[in-house]
């Protein structure tokens, strides 16, 4: 309709929580008929599609939170969540037409997101993966009562320093310090992060890069 009408593209942000979101969706869109390839070059040169990166540890719904939030807002809800105060969005600025100050809301807009997306994926989500499958045969079953562990969590921390040197670092982030706020949200008092769900995530999906 807005290429019928000689109307400016448009931008599509994704937010899924994936690697290379914009990529996959962008691909996925491509995938058209020849019927529908005069559209298809309208997006090419009129629709943006920036990538995005969310970090915030978000544990497996439980019974205890959904009361919890039935109890905060007076009704059920199903779909109730715990998290940490840690949150972190990085958008890449490359938008059509300009965008809302996403910074208000607490976004990081960058030229590019897969340094961030290394960082996460190699640091947080593997130690996260080291934490889980050293945990569960040992009967640990919170993340926080993991790492109050001394042998895990030295063990932890040569994995967050390993893991520094095979991916981009974003510019202005202290690996040290990085390495002590991962530590510090992993000991979050106020989520229950079950080593068991991160250890079965880690079997059930599996990320092919496009």
């Amino acid at each position: 309709m807005l290429r019928q009408q000689g109307l400016p593209g448009f931008t599509v942000l994704c937010c899924d929580n994936l690697p290379h979101n914009a990529c996959r969706l962008e691909r996925r869109v491509s995938i058209a008929p020849p019927a529908l390839m005069a559209l298809w070059r309208w997006i090419e040169r009129d629709v943006a599609f920036p990538s995005t990166m969310v970090d915030r540890i978000t544990p497996e719904r439980t019974d205890g939170v959904c009361r919890d939030a039935q109890a905060l807002i007076g009704c059920q809800d199903c779909a109730a969540v715990s998290t940490e105060p840690f949150h972190q969005w990085v958008v890449e600025d490359s938008f059509v037409h300009g965008c809302p100050d996403w910074t208000a809301g607490g976004a990081m807009p960058v030229d590019d997101v897969r340094p961030h997306e290394q960082m996460k994926l190699s640091r947080l989500n593997g130690a996260h993966s080291l934490i889980a499958c050293c945990s569960v045969p040992a009967g640990i079953r919170l993340v926080r009562d993991a790492c109050d562990v001394p042998a895990l969590a030295a063990f932890t921390r040569r994995h967050l320093a390993a893991a520094i040197g095979i991916c981009a670092r974003p510019h202005g982030i202290d690996r040290g310090q990085h390495a002590e706020q991962i530590l510090k949200r992993f000991r979050t008092p106020s989520i229950d992060h079950m080593t068991a769900q991160i250890a079965m995530d880690g079997c059930r999906y599996r990320i092919v890069d496009p």
